[in-house]
């Protein structure tokens, strides 16, 4: 039988059932460790005690007395409160996360001349990019733009995104550690145990993978790194 123009003949290698086992076997092992760890990869912590703490005014108040802890223990000069408009609030307090968690931890006691407030304005969407373009640009009106090194205190699964995210919005000569707080209501090696925990995660993971991948802040100080703003 003659072969058309168009087609070619090959030879095409198939595993056999043992080999289909083999592979199957080598899948789910794969799969079991990605889901294991998916959570701890995640909930990075690489802190470098750097000369500010930044910390992200959204998370609750157990997070934020951790990082109360971290900051007395830590070498810092000062600690800076960020965050948006708080939204879905009957009669809110503060009109912002970075304005609540600077008034919680004024409470505390702490020392009203090393705090800092940051509050950013309303965002479509990559909020905390756009805090971070926030602290930039407090350095930058403040401290003549001096910044060597800060630690960025988060929310255990969100911190690995929050870590690239400021990494964009800040140059390369800035030192920027991360530092996770253990999540509450949930284990990281056990995450899918929990309803809070799935959601948490496969939602964290989803927007890590969206900021690395599929998110162009622009250039500094162009209009594109605040096109969110509405």
């Amino acid at each position: 039988m003659q072969t058309p123009a168009l087609f070619k003949q090959r030879q095409v290698w198939l595993p056999t059932f043992f080999g289909f086992c083999v592979i199957a076997v080598v899948l789910t092992m794969f799969s079991f460790f990605v889901i294991r760890n998916v959570a701890t990869f995640l909930a990075v912590n690489k802190p470098i005690s750097g000369r500010y703490l930044v910390v992200e005014g959204w998370v609750d108040q157990i997070s934020l007395l951790r990082a109360l802890k971290i900051y007395k223990k830590g070498n810092y000069e000062a600690l800076i409160t960020t965050g948006g408009p708080i939204i879905g609030q009957f009669k809110p307090g503060y009109k912002t996360h970075a304005e609540s968690a600077a008034a919680f931890i004024q409470k505390q006691g702490f020392d009203s001349d090393q705090l800092k407030v940051v509050p950013a304005p309303a965002s479509a969407q990559n909020r905390t990019f756009l805090s971070a373009v926030m602290v930039r640009e407090w350095f930058a009106a403040n401290q003549n733009g001096l910044v060597v090194s800060m630690d960025v205190f988060s929310d255990n699964v969100h911190a690995r995104r929050t870590h690239l995210l400021y990494k964009m919005a800040f140059s390369d000569q800035v030192k920027i550690g991360i530092i996770s707080a253990p999540p509450n209501g949930f284990k990281l090696r056990e995450w899918w145990k929990t309803s809070l925990g799935a959601r948490t995660v496969f939602s964290e993971l989803l927007g890590f993978v969206r900021a690395k991948y599929f998110f162009y802040p622009g250039e500094h100080g162009s209009h594109q790194e605040k096109w969110g703003i509405y």
